[in-house]
């Protein structure tokens, strides 16, 4: 292996629209549909396997995320193309692939940007800024189809006192034994389990400070206090498009999988005042009067809109609304 890959054994130890004309455009976001009932489980459309056995190399994404910004009019890139373009090897590729699908940023099948993805190529390859790390990791962890991702997240995080990676693996094998062979769990866990702690504790996500490690390691969630207003909203709009409404009670912005509130482990009062910040802003409306505490998604506003407002340092704009 080259110096900049990072393989993981998987032996033992320890990253002018209708308001839903943009749902062909997060395949991923769309399977947390199930988000409005009960948390999803496994099924014919979750992969178990989002990083094949590497870790979340941003540099590299950026290089391939290049390659395919340059051939941005093409309808599918081939995976030879993205091999010869940026000198990695297919194992590599297939896994950059995959992660940039989980995030959000590529179509997978097609191997070509998505809207978002060509937002953030063109204004931050490298995915430096703080809105361009919330967006991914609201993809990321948001999305049902990213098993491993979702079930940490969503489930046991919120729900557990801090642990280690092992009891991290303990609690997922359990779930899951059910599910998936004894052959495809002991092959597979341990390695999307590291990606995913890896992810947040020593790689860009780790600005977010969404993970923190004790000094024991044990691994605890911590409260996001001040996301970016822009990227919130297009987060909102698009868990929307995904669980397909336009209002939500502000109390099941918090506890509900794939919720934003969720995925950034908000209380009450900090949702409370980033959704304030928005109703501000006319962005959302926040109806609290009559016994209401209610969040209703405007006509016109689309999540890409939110997000090229952001990287555009301007107000995002209306589209009209059809039939």
């Amino acid at each position: 292996m080259g110096a900049n890959e990072h393989h993981v054994s998987s032996g033992g130890g320890s990253e002018g629209h209708h308001p839903n004309a943009n749902l062909n455009l997060f395949p991923d976001a769309i399977a947390s549909a199930a988000a409005k009932s009960s948390p999803p489980r496994a099924g014919a459309k979750r992969k178990f396997q989002v990083c094949n056995g590497y870790l979340l190399e941003f540099d590299q994404l950026a290089r391939v995320l290049s390659v395919l910004q340059e051939r941005k009019g093409q309808a599918k890139v081939s995976r030879d193309a993205l091999i010869e373009d940026t000198g990695l090897s297919n194992r590599q590729i297939e896994s950059l692939v995959s992660v940039g699908a989980a995030l959000g940023l590529i179509l997978p099948g097609k191997q070509i940007l998505s809207p978002v993805g060509a937002l953030i190529a063109q204004h931050d390859i490298f995915m430096e800024r703080t809105g361009t790390l919330e967006w991914c990791h609201f993809q990321g962890a948001g999305s049902a189809r990213n098993l491993i991702w979702w079930e940490l997240f969503n489930r046991f995080l919120p729900d557990h006192p801090p642990a280690s990676q092992d009891r991290w693996m303990e609690w997922l094998r359990a779930e899951l034994a059910d599910e998936y062979t004894d052959r495809t769990i002991g092959k597979h866990l341990y390695e999307e389990v590291r990606f995913v702690a890896d992810a947040y504790l020593e790689r860009k996500f780790k600005k977010l400070e969404l993970l923190h490690r004790t000094s024991d390691g044990l691994i605890y969630r911590r409260r996001y206090a001040n996301p970016v207003p822009e990227v919130f909203a297009s987060l909102l709009y698009q868990y929307g498009v995904a669980t397909d409404s336009r209002l939500f009670q502000l109390s099941d912005l918090a506890p509900k999988p794939g919720a934003p509130g969720l995925l950034f482990a908000m209380d009450a009062s900090t949702l409370r005042g980033a959704i304030g910040t928005l109703h501000t802003r006319g962005w959302v409306r926040h109806e609290s009067t009559h016994n209401l505490d209610q969040v209703r998604l405007k006509d016109g506003f689309t999540p890409v809109e939110f997000l090229a407002a952001y990287y555009e340092d301007r107000e995002p704009k209306t589209q009209e609304v059809t039939a």
